[in-house]
């Protein structure tokens, strides 16, 4: 084949620039068009998992992930990064080329382009190709559907209403406007409600959603990371809560919870939660829902991670980590001396800054001293976060005992002492809104349990002024803006 190939090189160079520009005006028949794709079983598999890949593209591009969820929340301090200090002081609309990324939607657009076509075209491929079943396609079409559903939600949380895109087009939004995000949040609701009828609890080859192997793999393949009925529902009660209908939450938690047989989710040690190969390793019980970074998938990555801020000699080869949590910060988080996270979360706390070990995927297979790689998953949904929502969610309910003995459990998991039946109602949900904080770090949520517990004014620079002015959401991208005449920027970013 080799001497096959240098031959026909030769010819081709021989022939001229005229033969070859000749060449280039034929269709390639090995290029995927748009005419020749969705036509085939695999064409099915490449469009459904594309959307995935475009999710995971949006969430790890310049580390957006933790740039939206955790950076604006202030719990990190900045070393050098003039643009993490931006965000850490809701400076949005300083001239970085970074935030420029982080304001822009286009790469989420891009994902529920992919998501409106996939939802168009999979439906037809059954009468095209008859190795791909109709199941085959309802479990394909319902994966679809939770990733557009997600998107939504996402980037309602990030830039509040958005423009509301179904059907597939152009990727053209010029004559789009932004959609009340109330409307967008039940289109996502009642889309995820679809989803879930055709999803399985596990993709075990169980469940009459997906029989046998999905894809020629097993359930230690695809556990947590592909939408399950369980990720749905979490995915439901989330958008619940953010619209304030936490009954509409908890309904969904006791779906998820009353089928745990059938889930396995289950709680994660200390140990296990940070560990190299634990809960950010991923496909574990305790994931509900992760975005992969496989080493064997070639999947790994040196950017997209929370490590590129958070590590440093003699992890990585940078004498100083972009971010850290200060010493003060870490006991005024993890008051109470019996909690074993404080020393598993952290390492060097003799030091001018210690640092944030929670989540340390590192790669040993690449020898290069100066680069080395992560393959942490992104954890989007995780059993204790789920736990700790539905303890929220009882207590704004009137199910004071229920969420008090909820939130005892966790802490007794973490090796903490009760929290007493004689506490106020306000004093129980502050000790859930810590607790959330305390096991949650670094996991991309305070910035959202800021806003939903309505701490935004006491942990930032924001006044209640600023939040009712629209402040917790980030500025519409000039970009994004200058193509689009009927976008209008957010009143307090105006």
């Amino acid at each position: 084949m080799r001497k096959i190939w240098i031959g026909g090189l030769t010819l081709l160079l021989a022939a001229g620039w005229s033969s070859c520009k000749d060449m280039l005006d034929i269709e390639s028949t090995r290029a995927v068009t748009e005419e020749n794709m969705w036509a085939t079983k695999n064409d099915a598999w490449a469009g459904s998992f594309a959307c995935y890949g475009l999710l995971r593209a949006a969430l790890c591009n310049e580390n957006a992930y933790w740039a939206h969820g955790e950076m604006r929340a202030g719990q990190f301090t900045v070393t050098q990064r003039g643009d993490l200090q931006a965000v850490r002081d809701n400076r949005l609309t300083a001239n970085y080329a970074t935030m420029d990324t982080w304001r822009d939607w286009r790469k989420f657009y891009a994902t529920i382009a992919q998501c409106n076509i996939a939802i168009a075209k999979l439906q037809g491929i059954p009468a095209l190709d008859e190795r791909y079943s109709k199941t085959e396609m309802d479990l394909d079409l319902a994966q679809v559907r939770f990733i557009r559903a997600f998107t939504y939600f996402y980037m309602v949380r990030i830039w509040g209403d958005v423009p509301l895109i179904t059907e597939p087009g152009s990727g053209d939004f010029t004559t789009v406007a932004r959609t009340d995000q109330n409307e967008v949040l039940n289109f996502a609701f009642n889309e995820v409600n679809t989803a879930i009828n055709k999803l399985p609890w596990q993709f075990d080859g169980t469940n009459p959603e997906q029989p046998g192997n999905y894809r020629g793999q097993g359930i230690s393949h695809w556990r947590g990371i592909l939408a399950t009925k369980g990720a749905g529902l979490t995915l439901q009660a989330h958008i619940r809560a953010w619209q304030k209908d936490y009954q509409g939450a908890l309904d969904a938690i006791q779906i998820v919870r009353g089928n745990g047989t059938k889930t396995a989710y289950a709680r994660v040690s200390v140990t296990d939660l940070t560990s190299n190969g634990g809960t950010f390793r991923g496909r574990r019980n305790e994931n509900i829902f992760q975005l992969d970074m496989n080493f064997d998938h070639a999947e790994i990555s040196t950017t997209g991670q929370l490590e590129n801020w958070t590590l440093r000699y003699p992890e990585v080869s940078k004498k100083e980590a972009d971010i850290f949590v200060s010493k003060d910060s870490i006991l005024n988080i993890f008051h109470l001396a019996s909690d074993t996270r404080i020393a598993t979360f952290f390492t060097d706390m003799g030091a001018m800054q210690p640092m944030f070990y929670k989540i340390k995927m590192l790669n040993n297979a690449v020898k290069n001293p100066t680069l080395r790689f992560f393959n942490s998953a992104i954890s989007v949904f995780r059993y204790e976060e789920l736990l700790l929502l539905q303890a929220e969610c009882m207590l704004r309910t009137g199910d004071f005992s229920g969420a008090l003995g909820l939130l005892n459990d966790q802490r007794a998991n973490r090796n903490l002492t009760p929290v007493l039946n004689t506490v106020s109602e306000d004093e129980l949900m502050e000790e859930i809104f810590q607790e959330r904080r305390r096991e949650l770090i670094g996991e991309g949520w305070l910035w959202y349990d800021l806003v939903t517990f309505g701490k935004v004014p006491e942990y930032t620079g924001l006044s209640q002024t600023d939040v009712d002015n629209g402040a917790i959401y980030w500025p519409i991208s000039r970009a994004a803006l200058g193509l689009n005449p009927k976008l209008v920027q957010t009143h307090y970013w105006k």
